[in-house]
């Protein structure tokens, strides 16, 4: 078993050697060869490019009558930038490739004309290197007015084999020293690995027969052998006796109880398999001990023709799943999901029922809420436009009506228009503060002073209903830190709001006070008509008037407490509205000192 053990780490650890240093090997000599070449061409590109000194100067000299001579003086002066030595030379060539002088006179008449040599004999300068030669070579073409000639450089290479040899050697004998550490190695490991696995072999046996505290100490002939047989016994015993019975099981159940859904599996027959908490408190006093499918089915006015429930999972696809939505069942909206199980009863596999039941109340509000919400605005649009449209055919069609008529035709199309425009810009308030995407800004600002500016602003329309506007502060308010502007629009409002719906010669009461907790109240309180006990949870539902309770003269849409309370939570502050018909109503803001928002969109 030793020699078995250490012959397969001995080959292993072989074959890893070996591979890492041909790899190794590989990459370094291509690499060396990848880097003269690269260096090579960069060298000749850089030197023979037109703008380059040694290109000018042989440019030049081409046209003398001695012109071969000055150029081979030229290039003998630049061969150390060229790197000209006994394997790399240069040559000067005509036009059609004939040795005209050079580096080396004997290599220069024995030239061989490559692709590059090709190239340049047709007017393009070329230093594309070819595979599977054992050279570098560039070419370029010296064009004078009257003359022009070729410049060759050509590497034999013997520099770059050279040093790719002594590369190889290293290698070589790094991998003949890594092949005798690894053997070496080998010997250690395999030693180090069969302790653990003969007490593993032991320990795995004892583990199998229910022994878990047995300490592990013990030999083995074949430890492999025993170790494999004797693992996949404990493996197999521990899954079925305490990881399949015990832990899954026990996971399992603790997940199905917290299910924020209601879950409930039924047999083939009908009966109940399991249900969850949440499902128990859904059913409340309608789960017994006889509860089934179908008692489910009939609380929740679900027809079926099986009582297994065979008929839902038959006519409902390929998944077999069948899904009743907006069933109301103990003033909730539910949505109750069938499909089909397997389940393991006494052996044999059977098929059952999966009920998921869903509480999707505020699911259904939402969409509710929404569609009302569509409604309203279509209303509250169309109500304007149907003025502005009828005004306008009315004076297209009629162009002889006075001038007093049509006047008072186009005053109410701007008094529509201008109708719309509020909505659209109240309606474009709302949706940046769902998004939040409001732009605000934050700035400190004394509360006092501004309520004294408003109400001197709403003084005016205040005198013509009769109203009497009152203002009273407090003097130890100190400074807030809130959007100036929001604030004032709020205020407004809700004076506004107090003007409109308080009878010809009220009166509206305005204060501010300093509340615990860094907190500051603005309260407006008037004698108007009041609003009715059961509107008052609604007051702040966009589009919601309290029509009954005020004049039909009154107009709005219905849209600003609604943003009113949204600028004031988004501040962290809140307002209540408290009211009792024919009394009057008091509006009351609450504010922190300094709220959380900053100059930025939110």
């Amino acid at each position: 078993m030793n020699k078995s053990l250490y012959s397969k780490i001995v080959l292993i650890l072989v074959v890893f050697i070996i591979t890492v240093m041909c790899v190794v090997g590989v990459v370094i000599l291509n690499n060396t060869y990848t880097y003269y070449s690269s260096d090579f061409s960069s060298t000749m590109k850089e030197n023979f490019s037109e703008g380059s000194s040694l290109y000018r100067y042989l440019q030049e000299s081409v046209d003398d009558k001695n012109y071969v001579q000055r150029q081979k003086e030229t290039l003998l002066s630049y061969s150390g930038l060229l790197g000209i030595d006994e394997s790399r030379n240069y040559f000067i060539l005509d036009m059609n490739g004939n040795f005209l002088e050079g580096s080396d006179a004997t290599l220069g008449k024995a030239l061989e004309k490559t692709p590059n040599m090709i190239s340049a004999m047709s007017g393009e300068p070329s230093g594309k290197q070819s595979s599977g030669v054992d050279y570098l070579d560039y070419a370029t073409v010296i064009r004078g007015e009257n003359t022009s000639c070729i410049i060759y450089v050509k590497d034999t290479q013997e520099d770059t084999r050279e040093l790719s040899w002594i590369l190889f050697t290293i290698i070589l004998q790094s991998l003949l020293i890594g092949l005798i550490i690894a053997i070496i190695m080998a010997f250690f490991l395999s030693k180090a690995i069969i302790a653990p696995i003969q007490n593993l072999t032991k320990g795995a046996q004892l583990v199998a027969s229910g022994n878990f505290d047995y300490n592990i100490e013990t030999h083995s002939a074949d430890e492999i052998g025993v170790l494999t047989g004797t693992f996949n016994h404990m493996r197999k015993m521990l899954k079925n006796t305490i990881a399949e019975v015990s832990g899954e099981r026990e996971k399992l159940e603790t997940v199905f109880s917290q299910l924020q859904a209601g879950v409930i599996t039924f047999s083939d027959t009908g009966r109940v398999l399991n249900i969850n908490n949440f499902a128990l408190e859904l059913l409340g006093d309608k789960y017994n001990e006889k509860f089934d499918l179908t008692t489910l089915l009939s609380i929740f006015d679900i027809r079926s023709d099986s009582p297994t429930g065979d008929a839902l999972t038959e006519e409902n696809g390929e998944d077999g799943n069948i899904i009743f939505d907006e069933i109301v069942f103990n003033g909730k909206v539910i949505e109750v999901n069938f499909g089909g199980i397997r389940y393991s009863d006494r052996g044999n596999m059977s098929d059952g029922v999966i009920t998921v039941i869903h509480d999707v109340t505020s699911r259904y509000e939402l969409d509710k809420a929404r569609r009302e919400f569509v409604a309203n605005v279509s209303h509250e649009l169309r109500t304007p436009l149907t003025s502005i449209k009828g005004s306008c055919e009315t004076i297209l069609q009629h162009p002889e009506l006075p001038d007093d008529i049509k006047t008072k035709f186009l005053e109410m199309i701007d008094s529509e228009s201008t109708r719309m425009t509020g909505i659209v810009k109240d309606l474009l308030t709302l949706s940046r503060l769902d998004n939040k995407r409001t732009k605000w800004q934050i700035s400190e600002y004394n509360l006092n002073e501004s309520l004294s500016h408003l109400c001197n602003v709403m003084t005016v329309d205040a005198t013509t209903h009769g109203h009497q506007l009152l203002l009273k502060t407090d003097k130890s308010l100190p400074l807030i830190t809130a959007d100036k502007d929001r604030i004032d629009q709020v205020i407004v409002n809700i004076i506004s709001n107090a003007i409109k719906y308080t009878p010809d010669n009220g009166t509206i009461a305005v204060s501010s006070s300093l509340l615990p907790g860094e907190r500051v109240s603005i309260k407006v309180i008037d004698n108007g008509l009041g609003i009715p006990e059961e509107d008052l949870p609604r007051i702040f539902e966009r589009f919601y008037r309290v029509e009954k309770a005020r004049t039909t003269d009154t107009g709005g849409t219905g849209l600003g407490l609604a943003i009113a309370k949204e600028l004031i939570e988004a501040h962290g502050g809140s307002i209540e509205i408290s009211s009792k018909m024919g009394v009057g109503t008091m509006v009351e803001i609450i504010l922190p000192v300094h709220t959380k928002l900053r100059n930025e969109e939110e």
